[in-house]
Parts: structure tokens; C-alpha cells; sequence
């Protein structure tokens, strides 16, 4: 949500900084997220006369300008279309500097400079250029009865502005506009502060009268319903100082009318709607759901599929617009329009926020009207509109307004203890200082016996409920830097961590060892990346996605690797070993905490680009599949289940691990399709792990265990094997460790050979196996019938033919 600074000091004296505001704003919970500077104070703009222009030698698109500027005449290049001899047009000199942010933050600052060979000492500014507008299309022109050489001021006022971007959390409504932000200002700043919505619920208006009807038949879903009526309006194009208040949030000027709307929803916070009198069928308002789908067109010229139960203001023949969401083409104000009705109403949150959502549809008036408003606000609201309507278009107010309220709200009162205050803040506050702060926000206070307020909440905080509630508003009022430290903390003893955390801090730290890097990625990917890794039928898609980048539930942690993967490279780094745990999502009847979900933790390791640069000592070596591999089956050597551990190879480049024939692990080459999809272009190599289904085989002891280091020496066996091609090294290494018992410590593979002498489709690997006996030195005696069962076991399984 955007405030801005210049706005706010219509309400309130604002003597600080816009750096110190934020930092008010900030502590009082309305966390300032970010400070833009927007528009310009014109310092260095003035008016200048076009005297000719010629084509540039150089650039077709470009022209050459004499600009005359009172007291010297300059050469400008541009590149406008529309610029041309005799315009009276703003120039920024040399030194000048235009509110056009750069790459470093910093804004565009007017030089002499040189385009395609020839000379520039200026530039002729469009509406965007200067701030004024979102208009780039051409130059701006000027009157042609301006005087040459006089400051762009007097034409033009200064706009420059600061915009605080505020991350409002959802239980502040009341501070969604700039009236509530000035409001809390003006209790921290102790400084009043002012507001043209003076309360008058005295004031009852009427359903009926002679120019048009409002009824309300889903008085569940709309509780107010205000209607007020401006006659002999002229449709046309807002002064400077409205458009300038607009633009300065974000928000684009259309005309008169609909900008006083967009201008009192930000100023006030009450979404209002002006409606095409002369559209209305019937002279009749019928505030009513459906229940069945509806097509409906709105504003936006979309034709939109409304859920059934939403809520719609109907004329004679139907819907006109979506209540609390956006208004329909068929009643829209245009330039035609001379007599308008506007809407200022009250709705369920609930419901507008179900519309909404249904539609992905967020407009500025639902963002508001699902957090909650103020439900005492719409006359007052649409009174003060109405006003600046008819001074603004030279329009008649009605005498007869319409007010159509069956659900009343009254203000809450919640009892507030002092005692309790100062016991949750630690604080030693006065009752009157209380008192003091709660006024200052408005809330009503009285003292009813000792240690005990009556609090009465206006209805624009619906956020309090609870005596809680209220010492918060104390605490943030007070400022929490206020609150003094005890002299003595006391010592709190954190609850012992799960043996789930143990077992991922373990695999972090193992992680780690081995020289990868944590990241961390988004769950949510894009329908197009979601379907590079899996079908789409075990896919989960997220009901009211965020945005189209984040539509699907990952099934794989490759894609945030990849992801990463581009990021690094394209900043040229060369080595890039990365991990991760997180959760993976599917569809399935194996399903884990939701029935139909399968969701368990994964880990991911990856490797991409060189284990090695080039230096002085070699050329760069590139990672290849075994050394993830290395690292995959180390990892599961420190977790201690590596030998019960049985490798399977499959198609595309995937090596699967199998526990207790459950697959706990897949290493895999990224095909070339997926690295397409995620733009990677060097090798990349991933490992997979579900750790969910490793700890529930409750293979992993927490326990740290010792051995002393054995005092006899170990015993090496090298044997050769003929064997098919098609037989895995790695399936044969399984069946060895299996077979061979508790003296074998380790085995590897250290050649691998193919000949004609070997036979047709046939290859010899050569293993060296390694044993160990703690209590003596063996020999060939005690080795050779352990090898003796290892040859018989390999012939039976795989035909293997001892070669030597």
C-alpha cells in the first residue's frame, strides 16, 4: 500500500524527514518496506522555443533541434516524433535532474553528451519524463503564449514527492488509506491532526425518492447501502492537483469522476463507485446474490464467470457490478455521461474476499472491503465525494440522498486494566498516561473504579476485541524502545529439539563436509516448469495462485535448482555445488498428512561446472556424474546403511538406490529437455533423496559411536571378472559386500577392460577387496574362502567368470 508523504501533511504538521516518518511509521506497526522519490521539484526545467529541427546525418529516428531558451540558443538531439519548429516545449539544462531512476538507484542527471556524432546540451521533456504522467508518446507542448526562457514552475508546480510503500498486515484496515496513517502519526507525533469525515449519525436518509429506488434483498452480505445523486455533470480531464495526488501512488487519472472516487478511497479508505445515471434501468438499485454462475462484463471489458452466492448491484434488468469488486461496462461514466448516482456501501468482508479470490480478481476497492471498513463511514464518505464531484465538474448536488441501512453497528467497549498493562509491557504507566494514548486513537475511555477503563473502540478498528488488544495499542503507542530492560533476565531452558530437526541438522552438517552450499527455493512453480518435471496428473495446482509464476506445488526439488543453477552461471561463476531439504508434493493414493496428498521432505544435491579452474597448474576439470556419485554414497556412509544399500540402473541416465526394495535415492544427468526448459546450458548433475521414507525405516542412529583403531594390518584381494556387458559394476560391488561378511572393510573397482580376446558383448572389471580382522593378521588362508564364496556367488547371479 502506498502513502505519500506530501498527502499526509494535508492532516498533520509534519515537521520530520520522510527517513524519520518511516521510522515512526515503522515502529508504530506500519512497516515501511520501502521509500520512492517520485516527480521532480523542476529545479534546472524551463521554457524553451523550438526554432527548427533537422533530420540527424546518423539516425534515422533521430533529429536535430535548435531550441532557443531566452538567453542562449542550444542544439538538442531528439527522438520525439511529434516535436517541431515553433512549440514552446519544456527543456531540462545541463545539470538539471529528471525523476527517471537509473540501475544504481540514482536518478537521470542532465550532461552534455554526444548522439551518433553530434552535439546534445539538453533535453526536451515529455509528460513521463518530467512525472507529471505516464504519458511517453511524444514531447510535452506548451502554450504557445508562454514566454521563452521562464522557469518550468510557472507553468507547471513543483510535484516532487516521497511515496512509503507499507506492508499493511490484514488486521489494520483502518490504516489502508491516509487519513488512519495520519491518525496514528498524530498520536506518536502528539499533534493534532485533521479530517474532513466529521462523524453525523444523526443524519437518516431515506430508500426511496423521486429520482431513484435502493433496495438491499441480501441484508446478510450488505448491512449499508448509500446512494447520493449529481446532476449536469461535465465529464472531462481532473486538475493538476488531483491527477498529481493520484499519480504520486500509483494510481492513473481517467477523469473527474472516477478520480474523486480513487482519490477519497485512498484519502478515507471507503471504495466508492459512480455509476452512469441515465444507464440505470428502471431508476432502481437491487443489492442481490445469485444463485447460479453469471457471465458479466466489467470495466475492464473481460467477461467474467461469477461464482454463484456472489454478491451484485442490480438495476431494472440486472447486474450493473460486482459488489465490492468492480463495476459493469453497461453502466460505466463516460464523456457522454451528464448525470451520475454514487455508491458508497458496506459489505461482508468474508464475502467480497470469496469473490475476489474466485475471479483472481484484486482491485483497490476489494482489497479494502475484504479486510473490513468502517461501517459508519459510507454517508460522510459519499457526501464529501459527491461535494468535490459538483465543484470539480460544475455539477448540482441532489437534495434527496439515499440511505439504506438494516444492519446497524455499534461500537464495542472493552474493560482495560492498568495493572495489566504495565505486567505485559513492563511498564510502570499512569492511568492517566493511558488514557492519554487510547484518546489520542480515538478510543473513548472512562474510568469506571480503580485500575479499571471502560474503552469504547470506533467501529474503524474492528481489530479490537480484547483488553489484549488494547495494551498492544499502549505498547506501539508508547514505542517499544521505551519500555526499559529488567536489571535481571531470566534464564529459559528451550524445549529439546525433535529427532526430526536432529536428523536434518545432521544432514545438513554431512552436507556441508562435503563442500555444498544450502539454498533454499520457492515450493510454487509455473504451470509451464511443473510439467518439464512430471506429469500433470500427480500435480497439485494452487486454487488462487499469487501470479503465474507461482501456479504448482513442486514434485521434484530439481527446479529451484536449476533455477539457481541459471542465476549463478549468468554471474559467471564456475563451481557451483548446492543443497537442499525441503517439501515435495504429489498427488497420490499413498498419501501423508491430507488424504490424497503425498507429501514428504526431500534432499537434493547438485553439482554443476568445474571441480577445478584453469590455472597455471592444469587446464579446468569438470564435475562428472561420479563425483556426485562419490559424494551420494559418502553421505550414506556416514549415515552407516551404505553395504545394505543396492544400486539399479535405468534408462535416461538414472541410477536409483534401493532400501529394503524401497527406492531412497535417484542420481541423474539433467536430460537435455529439462536443461532447455530452465535455459542451463552446461552439464548438471542431481541427486535426490526422500528422507521422510529413510527416517521411517529408522535406518539412522543418532547415537555417536567409537571403535579404537585396529592394530593389525589390512589384507588386500584383487580379482577380475568376465562378465556381460550389460552388467553394473555397482550391482556387483552390492552382491560382493553382501557375500564376503564382517572381515571385508571395503571394495572398489580399479579397471574396467573390453578386447576381442574377452568374446563378443563381454567386459572384465577388476575389483580390489580390502579386509580387516581386529583380533589378528590374515592371511591368504583366511581370505580365500571368503573369495571362494564371492566367485561362486557372482557366477550364480551373473555368470561371472573369474578371470585372474
Amino acid at each position: 500500500m502506498k502513502i505519500s508523504y506530501n498527502w499526509l501533511k494535508n492532516y498533520i504538521d509534519i515537521q520530520e524527514s520522510p527517513e524519520e516518518i518511516a521510522e515512526k511509521l515503522t515502529l508504530l506497526g506500519l512497516e515501511v518496506e520501502e521509500i520512492e522519490q517520485t516527480g521532480s521539484d523542476f529545479e534546472g526545467i524551463v521554457v524553451g522555443e523550438v526554432l527548427e529541427v533537422k533530420s540527424h546525418p546518423n539516425a534515422d529516428r533521430l533529429q536535430i533541434c535548435d531550441v532557443n531558451l531566452g538567453e542562449e540558443t542550444v542544439q538538442i538531439i531528439c527522438g520525439a516524433k511529434n516535436v517541431a519548429s515553433g512549440q514552446k516545449v519544456p527543456v531540462a539544462t545541463i545539470g538539471s535532474t529528471l525523476p527517471m531512476p537509473m540501475k544504481d538507484g540514482s536518478y537521470l542527471t542532465i550532461k552534455k553528451t554526444k548522439l551518433r556524432g553530434e552535439a546534445s546540451n539538453g533535453m526536451i521533456c515529455s509528460e513521463s519524463e518530467l512525472g507529471i504522467s505516464d504519458d511517453h508518446s511524444g514531447i510535452m507542448v506548451l502554450d504557445e503564449e508562454l514566454n521563452i526562457g521562464i522557469p518550468f514552475t510557472d507553468v507547471h508546480p513543483a510535484n516532487k514527492d516521497t511515496v512509503f510503500e507499507i506492508g499493511l498486515t490484514p488486521n489494520r484496515p483502518d490504516a489502508a488509506c491516509h487519513i488512519g496513517v495520519a491518525r496514528d502519526l498524530s498520536a506518536v507525533l502528539k499533534r493534532p491532526y485533521s479530517n474532513p469525515y466529521s462523524e453525523n449519525t444523526s443524519i437518516e436518509g431515506t430508500g426511496h425518492s423521486k429520482e431513484i429506488n435502493i433496495h438491499i434483498s441480501d441484508t446478510d452480505k450488505c448491512h449499508r447501502y448509500v446512494g447520493v445523486i449529481v446532476d449536469n455533470v461535465e465529464v472531462k480531464e481532473s486538475p493538476d492537483w488531483l491527477k498529481q495526488r493520484l499519480i504520486s501512488i500509483g494510481s492513473r487519472p481517467i477523469n473527474n469522476i472516477v478520480d474523486v472516487t480513487n482519490y477519497v478511497l485512498h484519502e478515507i479508505g471507503q471504495p466508492l463507485h459512480a455509476f452512469d445515471y441515465d444507464l440505470i434501468k428502471d431508476q432502481k438499485i437491487d443489492v442481490r446474490s445469485f444463485k447460479e454462475e453469471f457471465l458479466f462484463t466489467t470495466l475492464d471489458s473481460v467477461k467474467r464467470k461469477v461464482p454463484a452466492g456472489s454478491l451484485f448491484i442490480c438495476d431494472g434488468s440486472g447486474p450493473v457490478a460486482i459488489a465490492g469488486v468492480m463495476g459493469g461496462e453497461n453502466s460505466e461514466v463516460t464523456e457522454k455521461t451528464r448525470k451520475i448516482l454514487i455508491e458508497s456501501a458496506w459489505f461482508v468482508p468474508s464475502s467480497i474476499r470469496l469473490t475476489s479470490k474466485s475471479l483472481a480478481l484484486q482491485t483497490d476497492s476489494s482489497y479494502r472491503f475484504e479486510r473490513g471498513i468502517d461501517p459508519n463511514l459510507q454517508l460522510n464518505a459519499a457526501m464529501r465525494a459527491a461535494q468535490l464531484i459538483a465543484e470539480l465538474s460544475g455539477g448540482t448536488l441532489s437534495k434527496e440522498y439515499l440511505d439504506v441501512h438494516p444492519v446497524k453497528s455499534e461500537p464495542v467497549i472493552v474493560d482495560l486494566r492498568v495493572s495489566r498493562v504495565n505486567h505485559l509491557l513492563g511498564t510502570d504507566l499512569e492511568e492517566q498516561t493511558v488514557t492519554e494514548i487510547l484518546e489520542s486513537l480515538e478510543i473513548k475511555t472512562k474510568s469506571n473504579q480503580d485500575d479499571l477503563l471502560n474503552c469504547t473502540i470506533p467501529t474503524f478498528r474492528p481489530d479490537i476485541t480484547r483488553e489484549v488488544d488494547l495494551i498492544e495499542e499502549v505498547g506501539r503507542v508508547f514505542d517499544y524502545n521505551n519500555i526499559p530492560t529488567p536489571v535481571t533476565v531470566p534464564f529459559y531452558t528451550p524445549e529439546p529439539i525433535s529427532s526430526t530437526e536432529k536428523y536434518h541438522q545432521m544432514i545438513k552438517e554431512i552436507a556441508r563436509s562435503l563442500g555444498y552450499k544450502e539454498i533454499t527455493t520457492n515450493s510454487l512453480l509455473s504451470k509451464k516448469e511443473a510439467l518439464l518435471l512430471d506429469e500433470e496428473e500427480i500435480q497439485i495446482d494452487t486454487v488462487n495462485p499469487v501470479s503465474q509464476e507461482n501456479t504448482t506445488l513442486r514434485t521434484r526439488l530439481s527446479a529451484g535448482f536449476l533455477k539457481a543453477v541459471r542465476y549463478n552461471l549468468n554471474r559467471n561463476a564456475e563451481t557451483i555445488r548446492f543443497f537442499e531439504i525441503g517439501h515435495i508434493f504429489k498427488k497420490s493414493d499413498n498419501s501423508t498428512w491430507i488424504p490424497g496428498i503425498h507429501e514428504h521432505v526431500h534432499l537434493m544435491l547438485g553439482l554443476c561446472g568445474n571441480k577445478k579452474s584453469e590455472d597455471w597448474r592444469g587446464k579446468k576439470i569438470p564435475f562428472s556424474i561420479f563425483d556426485l556419485k562419490s559424494d551420494l554414497e559418502a553421505l550414506f556412509k556416514q549415515l552407516g546403511f551404505l553395504d545394505q544399500l543396492k544400486s539399479v540402473n535405468e534408462e535416461n541416465h538414472r541410477l536409483n538406490y534401493q532400501l529394503n526394495d524401497q527406492i531412497i535415492a535417484q542420481l541423474v544427468i539433467v536430460d537435455e529437455n529439462l536443461s532447455e526448459g530452465f535455459d542451463v546450458e552446461e552439464e548438471t548433475y542431481l541427486a535426490e533423496i526422500d528422507l521422510t521414507l529413510l527416517f521411517n525405516l529408522e535406518t539412522i542412529s543418532f547415537e555417536t559411536s567409537y571403535k579404537p583403531i585396529a592394530k593389525f594390518p589390512t589384507f588386500e584381494f584383487d580379482a577380475a571378472f568376465i562378465v556381460e556387458k550389460s552388467v553394473r559394476a555397482g550391482e556387483m560391488t552390492h552382491e560382493i559386500r553382501n557375500t564376503a561378511g564382517s572381515i571385508l572393510r571395503s571394495v572398489s573397482v580399479f579397471d574396467v577392460y573390453e578386447g576381442e580376446n574377452l568374446g563378443k558383448e563381454k567386459k572384465s572389471i577388476a575389483f580390489r577387496l580390502t579386509f580387516l580382522d581386529s583380533n589378528k593378521t590374515l592371511n591368504i588362508k583366511d581370505v580365500e574362502p571368503v573369495v571362494q564364496k564371492v566367485v561362486q556367488r557372482l557366477d550364480k547371479v551373473y555368470n561371472a567368470k573369474l578371470r585372474s
